[in-house]
């Protein structure tokens, strides 16, 4: 088993890199897009697939209706990031994405020119854009990258925001309940959102827009377990998973965790502005359960961002379900109920990281 530590010493000349440009890596500030068409995807594989196959119908019908884009502005900035509907006017995304300075500042939605808006596709493109009234970060999380105190690593742990509405979120978009199970390594996920993406062969080639999003699947591969405790117990609190294809299947060839590969068509990673998007476990009913958020991506030294070999994780919900159940005064459905699970992790983590948040 892979601890926390092992994996800081082994791994050296890493790279932390962004879908788009990285701006200082001290802050993981994103950088801003520079006008141009902006449309997103979920990275597919080789031809003949392509990102055009991953894009939702914004339909009711759709499994994705729920899944939001959001526009946070502030100090003459524009960001867009991903999320998911958790009740009629909560939305649950990434706590990087409302982090103002990289040190876990909670945007002031009263301060003149900030705000956060949601952006809703569940009935055709931009069906509904709902201001936010309230904006609540996980109170462990302190920056991306920054640990409690004595933790010496990188840790991307508790990068969890909930967004309350001003008013009801249309009909026609789907409510999604949270998995309270704790989750294993060869958890199959279905991820959607709005980022930044392309292919397996060629890396990111196409930039966000706030009223495309795509889906794809993979594996959850390993955890990290709680940084408050040093990576030494805990429930799983992180999830990693490769993006395999084109021969290669990192995690497996480096650390032996080998968990399936889908086919061509359907394996994918995710890409700048995917940050707060959901990830899915599907019941044998056909529902969606939310079971994780996306936060990061990241490469091994001499990968291309967004190629075949790359990796990327976030952050396992049911870890955080009593954090989650408070920020949404209680909306929150969790299946099954908290209590009847018991929480446990594999103690596993990696440093490759990179924060997911991108300007627009």
């Amino acid at each position: 088993m892979f601890q926390q530590n092992y994996i800081l010493k082994k791994l050296t000349g890493y790279t932390l890199l962004t879908g788009l440009l990285l701006g200082a890596v001290a802050t993981s500030q994103a950088s801003v897009i520079q006008g141009g068409t902006l449309t997103p995807l979920i990275t597919s594989g080789a031809l003949p697939d392509s990102p055009s196959a991953h894009i939702d119908p914004n339909t009711p019908s759709s499994p994705f209706s729920g899944v939001v884009s959001i526009n946070i502005r502030y100090d003459g900035q524009s960001f867009i990031c991903s999320g998911a509907l958790v009740g009629k006017r909560s939305v649950v995304s990434a706590g990087h994405c409302v982090d103002t300075d990289g040190n876990g500042t909670v945007i002031d939605i009263n301060k003149p020119g900030s705000d956060v808006r949601v952006v809703f596709n569940s009935n055709g493109d931009y069906n509904a854009v709902i201001k936010a009234t309230g904006v609540s970060m996980n109170p462990n999380y302190q920056g991306f990258g920054k640990c409690p105190p004595g933790v010496n690593s990188f840790c991307v742990n508790d990068d969890i925001s909930v967004i309350t509405l001003g008013k009801d979120a249309p009909a026609t978009a789907k409510i999604y309940r949270v998995g309270a199970d704790p989750v294993t390594s060869g958890q199959h996920i279905v991820m959607a959102g709005y980022g930044t993406s392309g292919d397996g062969v060629n890396g990111y080639t196409v930039s966000p827009d706030f009223a495309v999003k795509r889906s794809g699947e993979n594996y959850m591969d390993f955890f990290d377990t709680d940084d408050e405790q040093n990576f030494q117990g805990g429930p799983n609190e992180v999830y990693y998973a490769d993006f395999d294809g084109g021969g290669k299947d990192t995690f497996c060839t480096n650390y032996g965790v080998c968990t399936p590969q889908l086919p061509n068509n359907r394996e994918s990673g995710i890409g700048g502005g995917d940050s707060g998007g959901p990830s899915f476990r599907v019941t044998d009913s056909g529902e969606y359960i939310l079971i994780a958020n996306n936060t990061f991506s990241g490469t091994f030294k001499g990968q291309k961002p967004g190629t075949f070999g790359t990796y990327f994780g976030g952050i396992v919900l049911s870890s955080y379900l009593d954090y989650l159940n408070k920020a949404t005064g209680g909306a929150l459905q969790a299946v099954p109920e908290p209590g009847s699970v018991a929480m446990f992790g594999l103690g596993l983590g990696m440093l490759l990281l990179l924060r997911r948040r991108s300007k627009i």
